[in-house]
């Protein structure tokens, strides 16, 4: 008797790992297709294929394509904000500097992360239910990325209010020039904006440009706490 239920016990052990190998190829093969051909027309058949899944399997997994798709989000933004940190902790450390964390910010946002994040961006915009399910998905993302900022500057140089100001203003330059990318394939354009802004940001990290950024009567009225929404 103890060893059936040894033999149905490992039985089961192998059916959950098929199962979640399933899943990881599957989350894998719908950001790879959404990459290659596009939000539209990457197709459930195509994200089976792509995977070597039966469509069965991944209906199995993931009902509607809304799901799929949304699963697909959280892992890329998952992805990118543990990459994000670990890049981030490199430069608490002194093994990286500023200037080469704005390098690899300006990768991230020029690259496949930005793109795949861009393509489901644009559709939630016209299909409210996505854009309703995406909406805490995107908002975690944030939040991480601002508990990050905040360790990332001295406490003592920048308030946490000042610390999330200033990488988030790294992160919407970059991210900005990276949709400009989609139309304008001009690699000194971007290099010197990206040079100009590697020599700013020590100055607004801990320099004199930082402290006249938060001169403005709206950050003394407010001591540095971020305002109400």
């Amino acid at each position: 008797m103890e060893a059936g239920r040894t033999k149905a016990s490992r039985s089961e052990r192998q059916q959950q790992a098929r199962s979640v190998a399933t899943y990881e190829r599957l989350i894998g093969a719908t950001l790879d297709v959404i990459h290659d051909v596009g939000y539209h027309a990457a197709t459930t058949q195509e994200i089976a294929e792509r995977a070597q899944v039966s469509r069965g399997a991944l209906l199995y997994h993931f009902p509607a394509r809304a799901d799929i798709i949304l699963a697909a989000m959280e892992r890329l933004l998952d992805d990118g904000t543990a990459e994000i940190r670990a890049v981030a902790l490199r430069v608490q450390e002194g093994e990286l500097s500023l200037e080469g964390f704005v390098g690899f910010l300006w990768e991230l946002f020029s690259g496949r992360f930005f793109y795949l994040s861009l393509e489901m961006i644009t559709e939630a915009r016209n299909d409210p239910g996505l854009r309703e399910r995406m909406i805490p998905v995107v908002k975690r993302f944030h939040e991480a990325l601002d508990a990050t900022w905040v360790e990332f500057c001295n406490p003592q140089t920048r308030t946490p209010r000042q610390a999330r100001i200033i990488l988030n203003l790294t992160v919407c330059l970059v991210r900005g020039m990276g949709v400009q990318t989609v139309l304008r394939q001009d690699p000194g354009y971007f290099a010197d904006m990206i040079e100009a802004w590697k020599a700013l940001l020590p100055q607004l990290v801990e320099g004199r440009a930082g402290d006249a950024m938060f001169g403005a009567a709206r950050f003394r009225e407010q001591g540095g706490a971020m305002p109400n929404a």
